[in-house]
């Protein structure tokens, strides 16, 4: 079957090159001629665009403040070119995408790309907090012929206004089967009328032998460390998290390994600057612990069988995509806040038995769920 994805992939996130990996290498194993559409809207290639401010920030209102921003941007992304280089060559030459590129939702309907079935998702694509949320190319209105269907889209955000709900709404009565990534999510588009499935992530869709694969693809020795580690990717600068991964640290006798995209962590031992998707996971397989406000390191951890502790965002809101996963995993006191008792997680104790026994079932489900759809 000749199958078209569509989904957020290129905004230097390891989540979303990881699961976009996750859906094409599950289908192309199923024997499917499949692409990632090559859709790049501006509003995901921005980040290295220096002149770009955005109009809804004070940096906008005067000529001096924006070329303030730029030139604090310019200077700021100058540090991470390296990192950009190892997301370009995973995303442009790992994922098999189609070879037209699309820039805008209106360029899709001009020239949609031919497929049997379209599948949207993974990750926050219905979020409509973000402008992919309100763009109709993640709801497949470009789409003249072939079935549609979701697999583990994600609205993140759940206080959808009126006028979003019904645009949704109509836009999903046309698909052929909806899967959502969160229980929340379910629940939202039954209000909505809309009936969905709740599926796991593209990311566990794939054996630990696919990913051990794709994590020893990187030749960088820094990623093969001898010393036992707890891994730290915070991009919020969480000051709990910090005193709670150098409490773990110390009486698990651990040195403490960052991930850090934009500035490093002073506290770490080792500061991982320029990480890609393939490193992301190789130093999670790699860890003892995990300690983060990442998704998709906290999918891995559950996967790679590392005790996994969450803490929760304070500038996005978009806690609900934790919870729901850990909440499925039986792991939801993980969650960390600014009143939890540190001792109690400090040696808490994880049945991965159990957590495989999650995995297997839920696994059935999500697979069922694309077989339905023909895959």
């Amino acid at each position: 079957m000749k199958i078209k994805t569509i989904t957020t992939w290129a905004d230097y996130n390891y989540g979303a090159s990881l699961q976009a990996y996750a859906l094409l290498t599950y289908l192309q194993r199923q024997g499917h001629d499949v692409e990632l559409i090559k859709f790049l809207p501006h509003y995901q290639t921005r980040m290295y665009n220096y002149m770009w401010v955005n109009p809804e920030s004070k940096a906008s209102r005067y000529w001096i403040t924006r070329w303030i921003y730029r030139i604090a941007k310019f200077t700021q992304r100058l540090t991470t070119l390296k990192r950009k280089k190892i997301f370009d060559e995973f995303n442009f030459k790992t994922l098999n995408t189609t070879t037209a590129t699309y820039r805008s939702y209106e360029e899709l309907c001009a020239n949609p790309p031919e497929a049997n079935l379209y599948i949207v998702g993974s990750d926050q694509v219905w979020n409509v907090l973000y402008d992919a949320g309100r763009d109709p190319a993640f709801y497949l209105e470009f789409v003249k012929s072939g079935r549609k269907v979701s697999y583990a889209a994600s609205f993140s955000y759940l206080n959808v206004d009126k006028t979003n709900r019904e645009r949704i709404a109509s836009s999903l009565s046309k698909f052929d089967g909806v899967a959502v990534r969160e229980y929340q999510g379910r629940d939202l588009l039954q209000d909505m009328g809309i009936k969905s499935t709740w599926v796991l992530d593209p990311v566990f869709l794939l054996p630990l032998s696919e990913w051990n694969r794709l994590a020893a693809a990187t030749n960088d020795a820094v990623y093969a460390s001898s010393e036992k580690y707890v891994l730290v990717y915070d991009f919020e600068r969480n000051d709990h998290l910090k005193s709670f991964a150098q409490e773990y640290a110390r009486r698990h006798n651990l040195k403490i390994y960052a991930i850090t995209d934009k500035y490093p962590l002073k506290y770490a031992h080792k500061n991982f600057k320029k990480a890609g998707p393939k490193e992301f996971v190789r130093m999670i397989s790699g860890c003892e612990a995990f300690i983060s406000n990442s998704f998709h390191g906290t999918a891995f951890s559950i996967m790679y069988h590392k005790p996994v502790f969450v803490f929760s965002r304070k500038r996005h809101k978009v806690n609900s995509r934790m919870e729901s996963l850990l909440t499925l995993f039986e792991l939801k006191d993980c969650i960390v806040d600014d009143n939890t008792d540190h001792n109690r997680l400090l040696n808490r104790y994880f049945d991965w038995e159990r957590t495989e026994n999650i995995r297997r079932e839920q696994l059935e489900v999500s697979i069922g769920f694309l077989k339905k759809t023909g895959v």
